[in-house]
This record gives C-alpha cells, sequence and structure tokens, in this order.
C-alpha cells in the first residue's frame, strides 16, 4: 500500500511539476486527472510522454492553444487504454479554457501564413461513410471551438 502511494504521489508531482504544467489550463489538468484516475482504477501508472501535449498556433503564434493527443498515454496495466482499434483516439484542443474533443485516426498541424491549421483523418464509421474523411480545421473565436475550412 506504500509503495501504491509513493507511486501515486510521484505521478502527481510529474504532472503538477512547474515545467510541465506551466500554462496548463484548468481544463487539460482536469482531463489529465482523469485519465490518471481512469488509470489508476485498472491499477495501473500513468504515462504522460512529452508528446503527448503539443502547442498549435491556431490564431498565430502569440495565442498558443495546446493539443492533448490522448493515443500518446500509456497506463501501465492497459497500454491501449486511450485508443479504438480502428476508430482511433481522442484529441482535445484546449484555447484558455475553451476546449474542442474530435475522435480521429491521425491529426497533423500544417502551416497557413503566420498560424497553423489542424488536419484530421476521421474515421468512416464515425462519418457514417465507407471511407475515412480528411479535414482542415481552425479555432473559431466566435464559437469557442474547431470549425472546418472550405476545400477551396
Amino acid at each position: 500500500m506504500a509503495v501504491a502511494m509513493r507511486i501515486r504521489a510521484a505521478l502527481l508531482l510529474a504532472l503538477a511539476s512547474p515545467a510541465a504544467a506551466q500554462d496548463r489550463p484548468q481544463a487539460l489538468q482536469s482531463l489529465l486527472d482523469y485519465h490518471q484516475a481512469a488509470c489508476s482504477a485498472q491499477g495501473g501508472t500513468l504515462s504522460l510522454p512529452d508528446d503527448a501535449v503539443l502547442p498549435a498556433f491556431l490564431l498565430g503564434p502569440e495565442d498558443p492553444a495546446l493539443i492533448l493527443d490522448s493515443g500518446k498515454l500509456s497506463c501501465s496495466t492497459a497500454p491501449r487504454m486511450f485508443t479504438a482499434e480502428g476508430i482511433g483516439r481522442e484529441i482535445n484542443v484546449f484555447v484558455g479554457e475553451a476546449q474542442h474533443s474530435l475522435v480521429v485516426l491521425d491529426w497533423s498541424l500544417i502551416p497557413d501564413d503566420d498560424r497553423q491549421l489542424l488536419q484530421v483523418t476521421i474515421a468512416g464509421e464515425l462519418l457514417n461513410r465507407p471511407e475515412p474523411g480528411t479535414f482542415r480545421m481552425t479555432w473559431d473565436p466566435a464559437t469557442q471551438s474547431l470549425t472546418t475550412i472550405p476545400e477551396s
């Protein structure tokens, strides 16, 4: 029991360390805490690699968003806990305290002048189509959510 408490305390310290938590929105921290609790319920320890939370310049370099790729997280007792075979993994985009979630097969950031666009591939099953769809998205400050950019 004491060992489990030390492991959990070390994990909490790692998740809350100043370098990792610097400028982290509360919504992001709450989601990480939720993932940690889900992993702990499976008797595991959550691994949060450096590339699980990345900056994205959806509104330009002066106002970075953060993207949590839950597929990069790993639970020691259930390594693929945060992915669904054939469907993908959840990504969450945080701009300030606003949050938008998507389930994607893949994603990347595409340069667009002084900002970036989020390009996602979504499983056909989630789109009610036989094939996956690829979409480019940006952040809409008016709706506080991602919006699809029409193809030109």
